[in-house]
């Protein structure tokens, strides 16, 4: 008798199984403002990490790409402020302004996890100021949703959000001021001279006017070396002109401007201030020569 022992072997073949792994860190931001003036300007640093790994770690960096879905607006019921959103490559100091819904190249850096070297990208969110002015008081505000992606298998994207609010208070200004150059007095004809103004108020409401003199007590006067002559003033919003009296707000003023603060230059002035001085004031002055005064206006929201 004999026994026939056959020895064999089983020949297992190991692939690591090769996959890609994206992530942001954060994967959300918040940010909120209170407009003064000016562009709205606003950067967010991240870190994306990009690699191909064979599973279940691995350290080859490969380059991603982003997108971010539209409308790039910041919104307010039907009111609506455009935003630019701009990516950077921190590593290679590229910047790509972003489109809707469109997705960039994948051209920018990757890194591994936790972005040892520091943060690689830094998002940008831009409003411009004339933009902002142009809509009315209220708060604005979106949230932006991000994919970066690679093409690498496996976990290829990763999504994060950015929400952004902006707070548009109420404002009035007053523009397009100019000197009133009154003349010479003839001898004997009242003065009466006027200017065009520009007032606006962002939500476009009423609002009130205080018109105070250079005199004693804010006294509308015209002085020259203990000499005055006094002088009456009047304010019209389109709606016909009102007498003011020194220090005392004229209210519920109309016709501000909203949208353009500069009233088109000029073009579009929506008040005037009209100064008389009586030929009897003025024949009554102790001193002759050049009298002068100042008029300060100063207009307040209702």
């Amino acid at each position: 008798m004999w026994l026939r022992i056959v020895a064999s072997s089983l020949l297992i073949w190991l692939t690591a199984t090769v996959q890609a792994h994206i992530r942001t860190d954060p994967n959300a931001f918040t940010t909120t403002h209170t407009w003064n003036g000016g562009d709205l300007n606003h950067s967010f640093a991240l870190c994306v990490s990009s690699v191909q790994e064979p599973s279940p770690q691995g350290n080859t960096p490969i380059h991603y790409a982003v997108e971010a879905q539209g409308p790039f607006e910041l919104v307010s019921g039907a009111d609506s402020i455009p935003v630019t959103l701009a990516w950077g490559d921190l590593v290679n100091g590229q910047e790509i302004t972003l489109q809707p819904n469109l997705s960039t190249a994948e051209v920018l850096t990757g890194a591994v996890r936790q972005c040892p070297g520091g943060n690689n990208a830094r998002l940008k969110v831009n409003a411009n100021g004339t933009d902002i002015q142009s809509v009315p008081p209220g708060i604005y505000s979106s949230q932006f949703n991000f994919t970066v992606a690679n093409s690498g298998r496996g976990k290829s994207s990763a999504n994060f959000t950015v929400s952004v609010e902006i707070t548009i208070p109420n404002s009035i200004q007053i523009t397009q001021i100019d000197d009133i150059a009154l003349g010479t007095f003839d001898g004997s004809n009242n003065i009466s001279r006027s200017d065009t103004l520009c007032v606006y108020q962002a939500n476009g409401g009423q609002y009130a006017v205080t018109l105070t003199g250079s005199g004693t007590g804010g006294a509308f006067e015209l002085i020259s070396a203990g000499s005055s002559v006094p002088y009456s003033v009047s304010w019209n919003d389109g709606n016909g002109p009102q007498t003011a009296t020194a220090g005392i707000p004229l209210a519920g003023m109309g016709n501000s401007r909203s949208g353009d603060p500069q009233c088109n230059g000029g073009a579009s002035n929506n008040a005037t201030v009209s100064v008389d001085v009586l030929a009897n004031d003025m024949s009554a002055a102790t001193a002759s020569g050049v009298h002068s005064g100042v008029l300060t206006i100063m207009v307040e929201m209702q």
